[in-house]
């Protein structure tokens, strides 16, 4: 934003949630390849914390769409791109 106010060009700025989808690392720390993971080998799913945190998740496609129609849009702000409803994991 400071950018956009000293310069004057157009800019769009995202925020992007927890996304998941296709070719997430399995080990790299984040929920959804985790707990995969864990299935996958039969193990207990891993919890964090005592289990009362709370994410949003989004699919990579409506991630990529959402950017997309930002781009496309005359939104300068900070815009957040991802899923409203949250759930305890």
């Amino acid at each position: 934003m400071a950018y956009h106010r000293v310069h004057k060009v157009p800019v769009r700025i995202v925020r992007i949630f927890n996304t998941y989808g296709p070719r997430m690392q399995a080990h790299d720390g984040r929920a959804v390849p985790e707990f995969i993971s864990a299935a996958l080998k039969g193990k207990p799913l891993p919890i964090f914390g005592d289990g009362s945190q709370t994410r949003s998740f989004c699919y990579v496609d409506d991630e990529a769409d959402g950017i997309l129609r930002l781009l496309r849009s005359d939104c300068t702000g900070p815009m957040n791109i991802g899923n409203p409803h949250e759930v305890t994991i």
